[in-house]
């Protein structure tokens, strides 16, 4: 059920300028970064508990989420982003907070494989999981789950209420590429409108060269011009 949102949010997509649409990858991919953000912003809105890497604990929870939120099209969304993050490649040092490229696709494939083994065996079969891998993924993926299925349960939404607690800013020169994914964007605000927000949560499409993050000072998930660059590049069909 698509929430009500303020009109001036939904307004934004709206607007008739030129065609920058994105590929079905491209914005699949978004999709799942929006979520991780969203995973920094749960975390920090609601005082929970982070028992473990921060980045971790947000991948886990985007996978968890789209899964929960957008069941349809997480098949869709995960390998997107593992194809992203496989393209990107990094591989960082040993003191940083994030885990080598290769083992945040992995990770995103194996949890929602393991979610429902039966419904995502080609998804297995696609990215080469060994029988070893698939007992593994099976065995531990329900819990974390059932974990954040757990967590989130006092924190979703009634589904008639009217949301009004997110929003949308888009910089000028990015007006067209709001326009002409109006629905993408309907997408995402309806999947950020299923918390319970204690106060409004905007998302911001930017002009600018890094990629997306949290910030809490000001609660705005930002999602940078140059990484929807960089992600059309590297899923180009």
């Amino acid at each position: 059920m698509l929430r009500l949102l303020k009109a001036v949010a939904l307004s934004m997509w709206a607007m008739p300028l030129a065609a920058q649409e994105l590929t079905d990858a491209v914005g699949n991919a978004l999709l799942h970064v929006i979520a991780h953000e969203a995973g920094h912003a749960v975390l920090r809105e609601f005082d929970l508990p982070i028992l473990g890497p921060e980045e971790d604990i947000a991948e886990d929870f985007a996978t968890a989420f789209i899964y929960l939120t957008l069941p349809d099209r997480a098949e869709a969304i995960i390998e997107a982003r593992a194809a992203q993050h496989l393209a990107d490649g990094d591989t960082p040092g040993p003191f940083s907070e994030y885990r080598p490229d290769v083992q945040r696709a992995g990770r995103m494939v194996c949890l929602l494989y393991g979610f429902d083994p039966e419904r995502f065996s080609d998804l297995a079969a696609r990215n080469g999981m060994s029988d070893d891998a698939r007992q593994a993924c099976a065995d531990f993926a329900p819990e974390l789950l059932r974990s954040w299925r757990r967590t989130l349960a006092p924190l979703w939404i009634d589904e008639t209420a009217r949301v009004t607690e997110v929003g949308l800013t888009v910089d000028p020169d990015l007006q067209a590429l709001a326009a002409d994914n109006a629905e993408w964007g309907r997408v995402v605000l309806d999947m950020l409108a299923r918390i319970d927000w204690h106060s409004r949560i905007t998302l911001v499409l930017a002009q600018c060269d890094g990629s997306a993050g949290w910030r809490r000072n000001g609660r705005e998930i930002f999602l940078c011009s140059g990484y929807i660059d960089q992600m059309t590049a590297q899923l180009a069909p």
